[in-house]
């Protein structure tokens, strides 16, 4: 191992061929996975479209608006909650944030500052 990584210390170019010979490979790995989803969601879209085209082929545009439409109104619907979720996460996380300092004021009410005569 040592005689390894003594050559590629040696060989600078070397090493960096190497490592862009992995990158490349690991990059081809996922995106033939990705070209071939791909791939396959394109088929099945055009089988859809051809079985709709099939059934009935006269309204066609106007179903594709209104598949469009759904998918516009169902894509803002989705990204409406989500957003709502995220505001609610990040007023909670405001109120976890707050909860151990407000715990310790009322075990401890004399290190409250507000309070300088509880105390006493």
């Amino acid at each position: 191992m040592e005689s390894i990584s003594g050559y590629l210390a040696a060989h600078p170019t070397v090493f960096t061929l190497l490592t862009i010979f992995a990158v490349i490979m690991i990059l081809y790995f996922i995106l033939s996975k990705f070209i071939k989803l791909a791939i396959i969601l394109l088929v099945v879209i055009l089988l859809f479209g051809g079985v709709s085209f099939f059934k009935d082929p006269a309204p066609m545009p106007e179903k594709i608006k209104q598949s469009v439409q759904t998918f516009k109104t169902g894509g803002e619907q989705v990204w409406d909650k989500f957003s709502s979720l995220w505001r609610d996460t990040k007023s909670l996380a405001d109120k976890a944030k707050k909860a151990p300092g407000e715990i310790n004021k009322l075990i401890d009410p004399s290190k409250d500052p507000s309070k300088k005569d509880a105390g006493k």
